[in-house]
């Protein structure tokens, strides 16, 4: 008999910022459809964080990716017991954890989430928990890790059996024999391990500033772009009444102008009209006479 189906699985490919929308539309149709107990489970789901969300999206699309991550930690913890190369088994252990990484940073920009260092920096840690970790492994090749996990450190490759796939199956003759013991660890293979330890520490840390350089330096540029257009804004506005000054100062120079050549026509017009002659009235002679004295 085929197993049901879990009705909160599609929840699991919706990105976080949409989970709380979606899971309520699922359990109302749940229990629209008479699935009211699972209606009610569904109901109870928590949003998970982008850590975990994008771990166990990234973990289901790049299985062989994750497979292979498994195997080197298992080389290395054998390298870290003497059966192996140590330096060569956490070149691979890096070189095969930094994919699933970058495909969980992918997860998380197409769902238009930004990766911050301290983002990046739970998800490192929580992924190392995860592979490190039998039951972890597990649930995150399912796609059901269902919270972060603190940063075990590099300490936690070399501790715990090691895993059953590396164990040898006696059959036949060699059941009999007991099993080699494993060579020590030489004190060279020790200090290779702690120096290579050492070096990707100190290149985590060295990302983890240049992340945060990275971040002031965003930062700064912005705000110097924000008080570059404020300036702009200000110098428009300024412009802008200038304009509006100027505009005034033309239209009454052209008034000016306008009755300065109306008052030239008028003078004009004054000078160049002929005068009125004046005549000369003939005033009479005065005559003089004179009496004669007594």
């Amino acid at each position: 008999m085929k197993a049901q189906a879990d009705p909160a699985e599609p929840l699991r490919s919706v990105p976080p910022r949409d989970f709380i929308r979606a899971r309520d539309a699922l359990a109302a149709q749940l229990t629209k459809g008479g699935r009211v107990a699972e209606a009610r489970r569904v109901a109870r789901l928590r949003r998970p964080g982008p850590v975990v969300w994008a771990l166990n999206r990234a973990s289901l699309a790049r299985p062989r990716e994750l497979a292979a991550l498994v195997q080197t930690v298992d080389r290395l913890r054998r390298a870290q017991l003497g059966q192996g190369d140590v330096r060569a088994a956490m070149e691979g252990y890096r070189a095969a954890f930094e994919p699933l990484v970058r495909g969980a940073h992918q997860v998380l920009r197409e769902a238009g989430t930004g990766v911050t260092a301290a983002l990046d920096r739970r998800m490192r840690s929580t992924l190392l928990a995860a592979v490190t970790d039998r039951g972890l492994r597990a649930e995150l090749g399912a796609g059901r890790l269902d919270r972060e996990h603190a940063d075990p450190g590099f300490a936690v490759l070399s501790r715990g059996p090691v895993p059953a796939a590396f164990t040898a199956r006696p059959s036949g003759r060699s059941a009999a024999r007991p099993a080699p013991a494993p060579p020590p660890t030489s004190p060279r293979d020790a200090e290779s391990a702690v120096a290579v330890a050492a070096k990707m520490r100190r290149e985590a840390r060295e990302q983890d500033r240049a992340a945060r350089r990275a971040a002031r330096d965003a930062r700064s540029q912005a705000l110097r772009a924000e008080r570059a257009e404020r300036a702009a804004q200000a110098a428009e506005r300024r412009a802008a009444t200038l304009r509006r000054a100027l505009a005034a100062v033309e239209e009454q120079s052209a008034r000016l102008r306008a009755r300065a050549d109306e008052a030239r026509g008028r003078v004009t017009g004054a000078a160049e009209s002929p005068r009125p002659t004046r005549s000369r009235v003939a005033r009479p002679e005065a005559t003089h006479s004179r009496e004669p004295r007594p």
